[in-house]
């Protein structure tokens, strides 16, 4: 079962920001750069997005202190004379419960991905970004399920109906939004259970848990840094999924080579130990013949190296 994240995974993962909507006449640039004050410590994508398009309206950003950040949920910290949450609805409720009725008021007339941020001082907003799908995913599921990987999963923290609209599009029938990466990593170690071997691809620092727990970890270096790296098996240094399905195949060529060069190489030991116990090799030939053995393995290992195409890795 292969299991994917959807931001940054599926889709390109550069959003950019389309718009900032501010429910109690507070200026949206003046949201946005609350915004981005807290979150210029985070390492998530979307934290990024908003701190570029708030430097490229303000000269300097205000700055914050006392940064709490929930992994896949939000952050808040302390700015000029307030508190300051950015993330989630859910999160953000959790944090200003005073605010719920107007955060869920904003949620309910907007589709997309979305930040939503709340102050101790009453401001409430949206933050919309826009994102598109990769290129070329069809191909890409093809080539999976040519490599047996026929049942694949999306799970993402974002919105239920947008995680269904991008499950629609790739073709992906069993799907799940609105995650934390407790939840993610829930999923994947259920699947285990069931006797599943889990391949998970991800690329944001909330997905670290659940890239550990799968059975194979597949990161996209592009976006998540040595976090994500450290926590993952594989790590594709292009910012491009469709390897995943190259990954996989590179991998169990590479098995399958190992396994016949252990095969291969006991065999012929044994072989050459029989013949040596029947008193029909020397000392000096039996040494010699092992050599033989040895190089011969050893250059069947080389083969790894190599595909159809050429080498795959580094000489």
């Amino acid at each position: 079962t292969a299991v994917f994240d959807k931001t940054g995974t599926l889709t390109i993962g550069q959003p950019s920001m389309r718009r900032v909507v501010s429910d109690d006449g507070v200026p949206p640039a003046r949201l946005l750069a609350l915004a981005a004050a807290v979150e210029q410590g985070s390492g998530h994508l979307l934290a990024r997005v908003i701190v570029r398009a708030a430097t490229a309206q303000h000269e300097m950003l205000p700055m914050a202190t006392d940064l709490v950040e929930t992994a896949g949920s939000g952050v808040q910290g302390n700015v000029e004379t307030m508190v300051v949450a950015v993330g989630s609805a859910g999160y953000v409720l959790a944090q200003m419960p005073a605010l719920a009725a107007r955060v869920r008021a904003l949620e309910a007339h907007a589709d997309g991905l979305r930040a939503y941020i709340g102050t101790s001082e009453g401001a409430v907003g949206r933050i919309e970004f826009e994102d598109e799908l990769r290129a070329d995913l069809g191909a890409f599921f093809t080539a999976l399920n040519a490599l047996g990987i026929a049942d694949s999963q999306l799970l993402s923290g974002d919105k239920q109906e947008n995680v269904a609209r991008v499950a629609e599009a790739v073709g992906i029938t069993t799907f799940a939004g609105d995650l934390s990466p407790e939840d993610k990593v829930t999923r994947v170690r259920a699947l285990e259970a069931s006797g599943h071997r889990v391949l998970m691809v991800g690329d944001g620092t909330n997905d670290a848990p659940a890239l550990s727990a799968a059975t194979v970890g597949v990161a996209l270096a592009g976006h998540g840094g040595g976090v994500v790296a450290e926590a993952a098996d594989i790590v594709l240094l292009i910012d491009d999924p469709s390897r995943v399905a190259e990954a996989v195949r590179i991998g169990r060529r590479s098995l399958r080579i190992a396994r016949q060069s252990i095969g291969v190489g006991l065999g012929l030991s044994l072989i050459g130990m029989a013949i040596a116990a029947a008193g029909l090799l020397t000392p000096i030939a039996g040494a010699l013949a092992q050599e033989a053995i040895d190089v011969a393995v050893i250059l069947n290992a080389l083969r790894a190296s190599f595909d159809d195409r050429g080498p795959t890795l580094p000489a």
